[in-house]
């Protein structure tokens, strides 16, 4: 029985697919709320400090608070991104391997659930996921360079934009609270931007597979 193929079946279809554990690059909740609540925190952190009164214990003792919960969130969510054991060569060679052999049956079932639906679907579906993974490649620069290439740099330069002239209490500049904020809303950007363009190769991977296999 043929199958209608659109690109929401295609994505639940994915969803389905079991992970190896080893193989898991989505971050966890913990690490998730973490990033957030260290932001929003930071971000309070510096317009509470610009915009409250220098001279009141209530703006230290706020500052001091929004400064400890940024910390402390920021703490929590890198260490539930770190690795339960120290990485090996031979380690990782191992769970290299183990990922493939547990993926390539999914992977082939996956294919022959595509091979259902018509060929002239098939067809459809895969030349548009190309033109728009080549257009999406040629826009992502244009908004954030290569940003997305950065790692957890960005973070770290946050952090150090946000303490190199560190003082008590602080006085963060306009310049630098925009600057803040500029960098993790660019930084979100590519991270959301990277995600879709990742699915788009896995759409377009897919689908030209599953179409050589029917010639």
């Amino acid at each position: 029985m043929e199958t209608t193929l659109t690109f929401a079946a295609l994505e639940a279809k994915l969803e389905e697919v079991p992970q190896h554990p080893y193989a898991s690059t989505d971050m966890t909740k913990k690490a998730r709320w973490g990033l957030a609540i260290g932001f929003v925190s930071a971000g309070l952190g510096l317009l509470a400090a610009k915009l409250l009164p220098s001279n009141h214990l209530s703006t230290v003792i706020i500052t001091a608070t929004f400064l400890l919960v940024e910390l402390v969130a920021l703490g929590i969510a890198m260490a539930t991104q770190l690795p339960r054991s120290w990485p090996t060569f031979a380690g990782e060679r191992r769970e290299a391997a183990e990922e493939l052999d547990f993926d390539l049956p999914h992977n082939q079932e996956l294919i022959r659930w595509i091979q259902n639906c018509p060929r002239d679907q098939l067809e459809k579906l895969s030349d548009y996921a190309s033109y728009r993974l080549e257009r999406l490649r040629e826009r992502l620069p244009l908004l954030t360079g290569g940003i997305e290439k950065l790692g957890a740099l960005p973070v770290f330069i946050a952090l150090y934009i946000q303490f190199k002239d560190a003082q008590w209490p602080p006085h963060p500049s306009w310049i630098e609270i925009v600057l803040v904020f500029a960098l993790v809303f660019g930084y979100w950007t590519s991270l959301l931007q990277l995600n879709v363009r990742f699915r788009l190769q896995t759409y377009d991977m897919l689908l030209k597979k599953a179409l050589k296999e029917l010639t």
